[in-house]
């Protein structure tokens, strides 16, 4: 079995697993839904490297979150957040977690509960170990991890079936409308309470007067887990794709060449957990759409250029890349336009997630719920990296 495969034997393996354990997501989005209906707040630490960012500002996230420094004020308030590599991480070394166990929040762990004393946190999703995964190199090891993507996928999950017990409480959380979709901007601002006195200016978390019909329990997860299983299935089915980007990214690395690496998303490169880059095989740059800024000029022959996208395509910007002879690996999941030609230097990958991202229909309510993009780019990412790992013979 090629190495790509041998990671996407791994998801599958997760995601079943997952998908017997909504049950418990359930039950826990049920347990964060009480104090939040009590009137409490909601708000991700800055803990977990990647979450508060993933969390935050997401289309079909919630919009009313406290900020990452917020200092909890009742024991209805939410604290929602992953804990760092426990490998890497003494929580009592930690001030940011001395401080908020002393707090009166209730704290929920998406994760293990690694390093850290079950009896102060009140819900936790399990998950992936940090050594889960395939390959290494030098201290990276899982160079291909498991724990990223069982996170993003539980966390979602469970900030699903949170959403579906808050309408069975008669509320509905207002949502953030992707960017990328017409009207949004006006639309999300009309939730803002705005006045000129002093900043930010927030959304409230709950909305007061609207009537969402309660969503049963477990809706929200399948449909969730349904579309990024049938996403799973699409990437199975380019294994000779997922190949030639590794081996593209082993010859540019053995030559010398570049190789400059752009996920679209809120949790890149945080994802990664590495403190220092200076060591990890592949240059990570920002997470930016536009294709005339997300990649470096000076590009040329031999480089390769991987760009996980989120926006749609622009041709031109796709053939002035390649036409200077980067190997481009590429996805919108706007899907390939009719008249964007095969070239030597152009690797397609299909991932069409949703456009605009959030995934889930709520009946009666203007937006869609859980963004897809971070879980399905995760996938693919790590899958495509076992492969440059078994051309380099990184074990």
């Amino acid at each position: 079995m090629q190495p790509s495969q041998q990671f996407l034997s791994l998801i599958r393996q997760h995601l079943d697993q997952i998908r017997g354990d909504v049950p418990k997501l359930t039950a826990l989005g049920e347990r964060m839904a009480e104090p939040l209906l009590a009137g409490g707040s909601l708000f991700t630490p800055d803990l977990g490297v990647y979450w508060p960012s993933e969390f935050g500002g997401r289309a079909g996230g919630f919009m009313g979150l406290k900020p990452s420094n917020y200092r909890p004020e009742s024991k209805n308030d939410v604290a929602w957040t992953t804990l760092p590599d426990p490998r890497r991480w003494n929580a009592s070394d930690d001030a940011r977690w001395t401080r908020l166990v002393d707090s009166p929040a209730q704290i929920f762990i998406n994760g293990s509960l690694d390093n850290v004393s079950s009896s102060r946190v009140a819900g936790f999703t399990g998950g992936a170990a940090a050594e889960e995964g395939l390959y290494g190199k030098d201290d990276l090891i899982p160079l291909a991890p498991l724990r990223p993507f069982e996170q993003l996928v539980r966390g979602w999950v469970t900030t699903g079936e949170l959403t579906a017990a808050l309408t069975r409480g008669g509320r509905m959380p207002v949502l953030w409308m992707s960017v990328w979709l017409e009207g949004a901007l006006p639309r999300n601002a009309s939730f803002m309470d705005h006045h000129n006195l002093r900043e930010p200016w927030h959304a409230p978390l709950l909305h007061e007067q609207i009537y969402i019909p309660p969503l049963e329990r477990g809706y929200v997860a399948g449909e969730f887990l349904g579309e990024l299983s049938r996403l799973f299935e699409i990437v199975q089915q380019q294994r000779e794709k997922l190949a030639t980007a590794g081996q593209w990214m082993a010859e540019a690395l053995a030559a010398k060449k570049k190789v400059s690496t752009v996920l679209v998303g809120h949790s890149y490169p945080q994802i990664l957990e590495i403190k220092e880059a200076a060591n990890y095989p592949l240059a990570w740059l920002p997470s930016v759409s536009d294709l005339q800024k997300a990649h470096p000029d000076e590009l040329g022959a031999g480089d390769v250029a991987l760009h996980l996208g989120y926006s749609p395509v622009h041709v031109g910007d796709v053939q002035r890349i390649v036409n200077r002879g980067v190997r481009f690996i590429y996805t919108s999941p706007y899907g390939r336009p009719t008249d964007l030609k095969d070239h030597p230097n152009l690797l397609w990958l299909d991932l069409p997630w949703r456009p605009g991202d959030a995934t889930v229909d709520v009946p009666g309510y203007s937006v869609r719920l859980l963004p897809m993009s971070s879980s399905a780019h995760t996938m693919v990412y790590f899958a495509i990296v076992c492969e440059l790992a078994e051309h380099k013979g990184w074990k």
